[in-house]
């Protein structure tokens, strides 16, 4: 056929052609391959809702043994605490010495034992142990072991943890609840073997929900333990595969209970049905419970529906074909045009323009389209400005309170620090005048107060960047990282620091997106050295902040570079947008993180940027 024919062609006709091409060899594709298309189809989703039944169950359990765990765990810390806050008080009353009274609230806990291993242990904030099972253990500083630092820290509340004994192969997960009795500073931590606290699950609180699942026709969901006992099944409830005269099939209970997860199919005749039939099961293993969860299906239930669904597959596919023809002359121009219209409408909003409207008067659902996109677009114009606007008041408020602290910090903590620096600085004179050996403490603490008052002003500086931005951008840059260095310990550079003279505004929020950067790096990446490069071409203004540390984690940065979580980040990015320039952030474990800042030259100025 002659294309030149097609293109000159009403475009009622082009539908005509166009469904006749489309349909037909369609229709007979279906034809011949809809029985295997529709099986795999069908598999994968017996498949997967074999698999979301299973951990649907076993998150339940294991929700269900955490609450459990954490409740048994908790009862027996409040117990204890209690019990050392009675000896306590019998100290305070007189009755026991202090000493007495701590020896006899360690015996108590010492005596006890939480379900077949765990134990109850004390220490200090310092993370030293002053009460433990094993003798040896006392008086040991453990600090930097990680479990025990976050004691030390958080002092109270559910800890989970992996531990290994020295006769162990590998580390099992632990569970332990704490308690600060402050009176003694003491840590009281309960601690147990998660896998020893099965028997606090009871599987006749899940029994009705598993017993309710229900898989295409026959199929049903059961739980098993690594004994081989059915502790939750629709039929052999309590009975164990290995016993003898029950009836399992070949292999698959083997597989079930070595392997942590998989599927398995195999073949099973129900009492009652005169031949065996295929099935599946998608398994998955609670490790704490040693319980196995798993959810089967037969295979026939699942093809039984092929036939009618070809069926109508292909009467649907007919019947397409047909009336695709018939009215494609009717709604051609009905729909084409309009559509157009919309879609040229959508590109001038998806460039920023929010004033776009469509103008069409028809009530079917191109009208209905219409009416939804203009509502959109005046919505979405009143959001975007609603939320600029608020941006720029949280903005505006974080830096309001910034400088207030900065200038609280001079005018107000710098000078007391040098009013008490030099009090000691007349003491340090007296006591050498008099020979005493405390001058040499007293210049000491002199010393002090004048670092101090150093980073007192760093501070303020920091909090307070405006006059420095009024030397320049590069000036207050170089005073930044000057302060980090104070700080931290990390080397940090400044390149290339001249550049065309910025509104003060425009320049703070620039100063605040570097500040958060490297204070970000510093903070949570652990770098060696951060760099700080300013350039400017004729374009825009570049700001780059790079840093060798251990960089973000993926979902702390977006697709499309920006930062995705955390107050400062978000900030950042709110800046960014205040002053109309784009923001950047690219971050790689081996590489360190890079935060980018492009600002076109149009927008230096502060009316400039805002007026855009």
């Amino acid at each position: 056929m002659n294309l030149k024919i097609l293109n000159n062609l009403p475009i009622r006709y082009k539908f005509i052609i166009a469904c006749t091409m489309l349909f037909t060899p369609l229709a007979i594709m279906v034809g011949f391959f809809s029985d295997s298309l529709m099986r795999d189809t069908l598999e994968v989703q017996i498949r997967r809702e074999l698999k979301n039944s299973t951990e649907s169950i076993l998150n339940m359990i294991k929700l269900s043994a955490q609450l459990s765990i954490k409740n048994s765990l908790r009862n027996i810390a409040e117990n204890n605490t209690d019990i050392v806050r009675m000896y306590h008080q019998q100290y305070l009353d007189g009755v026991l010495t202090e000493k007495e009274a701590k020896a006899q609230a360690a015996k108590i806990l010492l005596s006890q034992q939480i379900a077949s291993s765990g134990y109850i242990y004390c220490l200090d904030s310092n993370g030293v142990v002053v009460v433990h099972p094993v003798d040896a253990m006392v008086g040991q500083n453990l600090t930097g072991i990680s479990f025990v630092d976050d004691q030390v820290k958080r002092k109270s509340g559910y800890q989970e943890y992996a531990w290994r004994n020295p006769d162990d192969l590998k580390a099992k997960p632990k569970a332990a609840w704490m308690t600060h009795f402050e009176p003694w500073d003491w840590i009281i931590s309960v601690s147990a073997y998660r896998e020893e606290f099965d028997h606090v699950v009871d599987i006749d609180d899940f029994r009705e929900s598993i017993g309710s699942l229900e898989f295409m026709k026959s199929g049903y969901s059961y739980v098993i333990d690594l004994n081989g006992t059915l502790i939750a099944h629709p039929t052999y409830q309590g009975k164990n595969v290995y016993a003898q005269g029950v009836e399992t099939p070949e292999g698959l209970f083997a597989t079930m209970l070595t392997q942590d997860s998989g599927e398995v199919f195999y073949t099973w005749q129900n009492p009652t049905e005169m031949s065996p039939r295929r099935k599946i099961v998608v398994f998955n293993r609670i490790q704490e419970m040693g319980w196995v969860v798993a959810s089967s299906a037969y295979l026939d239930d699942l093809y039984r529906p092929l036939d009618t669904i070809r069926n109508i597959g292909l009467l649907i596919g007919l019947f397409i074909l047909c009336g695709g023809i018939l009215v494609a002359m009717q709604i051609s121009t009905a729909i084409t045009r309009p559509m157009e219209l919309l879609i040229d409408h959508l590109a001038h909003g998806a460039t920023g323009d929010y004033s776009v409207r469509m103008n069409y008067q028809g009530r079917d659902e191109i009208g209905q389209l219409s009416s939804f996109f203009n509502q959109f677009m005046e919505r979405l114009g009143a959001a975007i400005h609603e939320r600029e606007k608020l941006e720029q008041q949280f903005i505006e408020a974080d830096d309001k309170e910034r400088l207030r602290a900065g200038q609280d910090l001079h005018d107000d903590l710098a000078p007391h620090l040098i009013g008490v620096e030099i009090m000691c600085q007349t003491l340090a004179k007296r006591l050498r005048e008099d020979s005493s050996p405390a001058a040499e403490q007293a210049e000491t603490i002199r010393g002090l107060l004048a670092d101090a008052t150093r980073k007192t002003r760093a501070l303020a500086r920091g909090l307070c960047p405006i006059h420095r931005v009024d030397e320049g951008l590069g000036f207050a840059l170089q005073e930044l990282i000057d302060t980090v260095m104070t700080f931290y310990p990390v080397q940090c550079q400044t390149y290339g620091t001249n550049c065309t003279p910025i509104d003060r505004a425009v320049a703070v929020h620039i100063y605040r997106i570097t500040q958060e950067a490297i204070y970000n790096a510093v903070k949570h990446a652990n770098p060696n050295i951060v760099t700080v490069t300013l350039s400017q071409d004729d374009d825009a203004l570049i700001v780059e902040i790079t840093d060798d540390g251990t960089g973000l984690p993926d979902s702390e940065t977006s697709a499309n570079g920006e930062p995705s979580n955390g107050m400062g980040r978000q900030i950042m990015a709110f800046r960014a947008r205040m002053i109309k320039a784009d923001l950047e952030v690219v971050s790689s474990p081996k590489s360190g993180t890079t935060v980018r800042l492009f600002l076109p030259n149009k927008y230096i100025n502060k009316e400039d940027a805002l007026n855009a």
